[in-house]
């Protein structure tokens, strides 16, 4: 059976002759030139029950997310977010989770100043929330996957694999107190949005991705799209404290942070002379950033450990 990558590859890459379109199927969003403007970058995603999240979630909390992560594309690029559309599928049109789904998408949308403009309703099986999101980057500040270069810093944002831990709850792989749950899941959840961060990291950043897919196989896209390799120093990765507050094994803690998925939070190269300016942003926003690597010259991410090197796998979540 085909991956997901793979599928979207195969089937749905394709070239275009339309000069417009600057950037498209292969990155967090699609570019189009838009003069003066700049490049409009332009995402889409889908949460669906019983695949993105657990039967029962609260429906403010499916209302934020559903909206984050598109924002967290459009961060991925650096750029503002201005607009989204809307297309909900439901098993029945219940009052009172709308008004509750409602409220915890425009309270991230209002933080943001965007603006819904248009969308789609139909009734379903079981419930799904797609958006597209829109917003404008200046033409010199797009970063890219493509855009790493040899000897760059690789660092990454917040901490990793909470939300990979609240999934393993939900499967019951393993067990967490009420208060570890609780944190786990608002992790996963209801994650911070770093549009503001990465819209000023653009003035001396070039590369970036969201990591959705786990940090492996996301930084896996940035080597191939740059042609390069990378270096990963796990005594560095920001393992979330609360994985290790379970009394897992210091291996779990890694495989979670390496492989989870869905922390949403940004991944970005940047060449070491900025390394002060990226401290400075860093306080400004109150962003914890750790360097973890650099990009090097080669085919493979490799994994080193002490004085031990690995080859990592590059591995990645994928939907089939």
């Amino acid at each position: 059976m085909l991956g997901e990558f793979d599928l979207i590859h195969r089937y749905f890459t394709k070239e275009t002759d339309n000069k417009s379109v600057s950037l498209s199927v292969g990155d967090d969003c699609a570019l189009i030139d838009c003069n003066e403007r700049g490049y409009l970058a332009i995402t889409t995603d889908t949460l669906n029950e019983g695949i993105h999240y657990f039967k029962g979630e609260d429906p403010y909390t499916l209302g934020y997310k559903s909206l984050l992560v598109n924002v967290s594309d459009l961060a991925s690029m650096g750029a503002k977010p201005e607009y989204f559309t809307l297309s909900l599928t439901l098993k029945e049109a219940a009052e009172d989770f709308l008004k509750a789904f409602a409220d915890g998408m425009f309270t991230l949308a209002d933080e943001l100043d965007m603006t819904l403009i248009g969308g789609n309703t139909s009734k379903g099986s079981a419930d799904s929330f797609s958006i597209e999101a829109m917003g404008y980057v200046a033409k010199d500040r797009a970063m890219l996957r493509a855009n790493a270069r040899d000897g760059d810093l690789i660092c990454v944002t917040g901490t990793l694999g909470a939300p990979a831990l609240f999934v393993e709850s939900g499967y019951g792989k393993i067990a967490l107190n009420d208060s570890q749950r609780l944190i786990a899941h608002n992790k996963a959840m209801l994650m911070p949005n770093r549009c503001a961060f990465a819209c000023e990291l653009s003035e001396f950043v070039r590369c970036a991705i969201d990591i959705s897919d786990g940090l492996m196989g996301d930084l896996k896209h940035i080597c191939d799209r740059s042609n390069l390799a990378a270096c990963i120093d796990v005594d560095t990765l920001p393992v979330d404290p609360l994985i290790k507050s379970v009394e897992k094994t210091r291996e779990y803690g890694l495989n979670l942070a390496l492989f989870g998925g869905g922390d949403y939070e940004l991944l970005f190269t940047v060449d070491k002379k900025y390394a002060d300016d990226l401290k400075a942003l860093s306080a400004k926003h109150n962003v914890q950033v750790s360097i973890i690597g650099k990009m090097i010259k080669g085919t493979d991410i490799v994994l080193k450990d002490g004085e031990s090197m690995f080859n990592g796998s590059g591995r990645a979540f994928e939907h089939f």
